[in-house]
């Protein structure tokens, strides 16, 4: 009897180093994938373009800004930081408790407070971009790659 137990553990640890009763080491080799390899394409790739960022200073906060798309445009045609903008608006609505500033893109805010129902709704509309605005700062964005 301590023989069969002796050579069935030793049976046990062979089918271990063999990787189990299969004989494959990985779900691929088992789903017949090939094994990856490099690709090269004959089509020519563009080097990619870079930007020549700007850094105006924001009139509000009086920082330098360091990503200029991620900023808004004045009213005087200035650029500022998304956040001074969020800050100014919310010192100046003073949201009351359960409301809150929001972006809803195009350049404009909203204050947004909760409905009957618990869902967010928009109470105001906050205008600081006109449209004019954001297409010329989109455009000056693409105009800064090279």
């Amino acid at each position: 009897m301590a023989t069969k137990k002796a050579s069935s553990k030793q049976k046990d640890r062979k089918r271990k180093k063999k990787g189990g009763i299969s004989g494959f080491s990985t779900l691929n080799q088992v789903a017949g994938v090939p094994k990856p390899r490099e690709h090269r394409s004959s089509i020519p790739v563009e080097a990619p373009g870079t930007i020549q960022e700007p850094h105006p200073v924001c009139p509000y906060c009086g920082n330098e800004i360091e990503s200029i798309a991620s900023s808004l445009t004045a009213p005087d045609g200035s650029y500022v930081h998304f956040d001074c903008v969020l800050e100014r608006i919310r010192e100046e609505e003073k949201p009351a408790e359960g409301e809150s500033i929001s972006y809803i893109g195009s350049g404009s805010f909203a204050l947004i407070g909760k409905g009957e129902d618990g869902r967010p709704v928009i109470i105001r509309k906050i205008p600081f971009e006109s449209q004019e605005q954001t297409k010329a700062m989109k455009a000056y964005v693409a105009s800064l790659r090279s």
